[in-house]
């Protein structure tokens, strides 16, 4: 989370600007999963269970994101070698900044975030959690849960205590999500969870704590929190 004000007033913005360059200075990742109804005789249609995990500020902007976006949508983040852990396989996207340095300028608020690939993303599913990064200063110790999804939200708090990750439902209006304009609040529920996780934390989670080596040198530490997120997930998709 930028210190300031952000650079650009949505994702337009930001694309219109000819010095940001997709592929040098940010990336796009996404996927969605198909939906289907394969039995011929079922009287009724499949309900569309579709679950996004979503990563608005990876890469360089609030580092760890897309790591752990990645690892809680099902694909492992250094190979994108899908789970094996029984959970489903759930959509993702990603918008990650690239620069060596000085990232925080493409953090765009969420609920600014005006990209049209994830807006369709986001309200083709039924549930969203969104991970973000914030000041150690925000966090006080314990991952800040937040998001208009209060179902899913209380699953997820429940799932981080028994897995003995601090969190907490967040006080802090600059964290909990609740705004309805917040891109991950576009799903068919008009909710998502959000979590906040502080700097440290983050750090904390892999080895080697650069761009380039976090997918590579992720620790138990990050995959008892993406067991958690999953299986809170599980528990409603």
């Amino acid at each position: 989370m930028p210190t300031g004000p952000d650079t650009y007033s949505s994702m337009t913005a930001l694309y219109d600007d000819p010095c940001n360059v997709q592929g040098t200075t940010y990336g796009k990742r996404w996927k969605r999963h198909g939906w289907s109804q394969t039995v011929e005789e079922q009287p009724t249609d499949n309900a569309e269970t579709q679950a996004i995990i979503m990563a608005i500020h990876g890469g360089g902007i609030e580092k760890g994101t897309s790591e752990i976006a990645l690892a809680t949508a099902g694909y492992h983040p250094a190979t994108l070698a899908p789970a094996v852990d029984g959970h489903a396989l759930h959509d993702f996207w990603l918008f990650e900044g690239l620069l060596l340095s000085g990232n925080d300028r493409l953090h765009v608020t969420a609920s600014h975030y005006d990209d049209p690939i994830a807006t369709e993303l986001v309200q083709n599913a039924r549930r969203c959690i969104s991970l973000h990064g914030c000041k150690d200063t925000q966090a006080k110790g314990k991952i800040q849960v937040g998001g208009r999804d209060h179902e899913l939200r209380e699953i997820v708090l429940e799932e981080l205590t028994v897995a003995r990750i601090l969190a907490e439902i967040t006080t802090d209006p600059m964290l909990d999500g609740d705004l309805p304009d917040n891109i991950a609040n576009q799903t068919k529920t008009r909710g998502c969870v959000q979590l906040e996780m502080g700097t440290s934390y983050r750090s904390s989670l892999f080895g080697t704590d650069t761009r380039v080596q976090r997918k590579h040198t992720t620790n138990r530490r990050f995959w008892r929190l993406v067991g958690a997120l999953r299986k809170a997930m599980s528990r409603l998709v």
